[in-house]
């Protein structure tokens, strides 16, 4: 009994992840856990893209864009530059009015740097306003693959707007958001 114990404080030694290293995580107590699990999948190119998959040996009929079919599926292209991802990103800046969307990365655009000159609490909303819309593009892909079905880009919004508002609003507590704000007004939410 005492060899099995032994060998349970090695395992627990040697997988025990170091405490305080955020260069390699992302936490948003605005949304989900299943949200920051997805966030730190994506920046780490582990959620199944073709083009991953493929790597990984699975014989697949295509590794293009399941929606654009202009490019290889990756997670670069999935969540940032194809066509359709380009267009949502690109409302959602409007939404937000912070200007015209540019093309960043993955990890840049999911660590919510914009350029724009936010609070704490203001960056946090606007990350997590950032990691729904890219959740959002990564369900309508997985919609199409499965599916066979594709959201129009204003249904996509509307969604990320009331998913957002919902959990951002939830998590925020006594300091709730004004839904027509919301809507109309988002950026007075940056300096928060």
């Amino acid at each position: 009994m005492e060899k099995f114990g032994h060998y349970i404080s090695i395992i627990d030694d040697e997988l025990i992840a170091p405490c305080g290293s955020t260069s390699d995580t992302l936490r948003n107590r605005l949304v989900p856990k299943k949200l920051e699990i997805f966030v730190w999948r994506t920046i780490k190119n582990r959620i199944q893209v073709r083009c991953e998959l493929d790597k990984r040996g699975i014989d697949l009929h295509s590794v293009r864009c399941p929606l654009c079919d202009d490019d290889l599926e990756t997670v670069e292209h999935s969540i940032i530059f194809c066509k359709f991802s380009l267009d949502l990103w690109s409302r959602v800046y409007q939404w937000w009015g912070l200007g015209n969307f540019s093309n960043l990365s993955v990890n840049e655009a999911l660590r919510g740097n914009n350029g724009a000159v936010m609070s704490n609490l203001g960056k946090k909303i606007w990350q997590a306003t950032e990691w729904v819309c890219a959740y959002y593009l990564w369900k309508n892909r997985n919609n199409k693959v499965f599916r066979g079905k594709s959201w129009p880009v204003s249904v996509m919004l509307n969604e990320i707007q009331v998913k957002a508002f919902e959990w951002i609003s939830h998590s925020l507590g006594v300091k709730k958001l004004d839904w027509l704000t919301w809507l109309n007004n988002p950026n007075t939410f940056l300096s928060l």
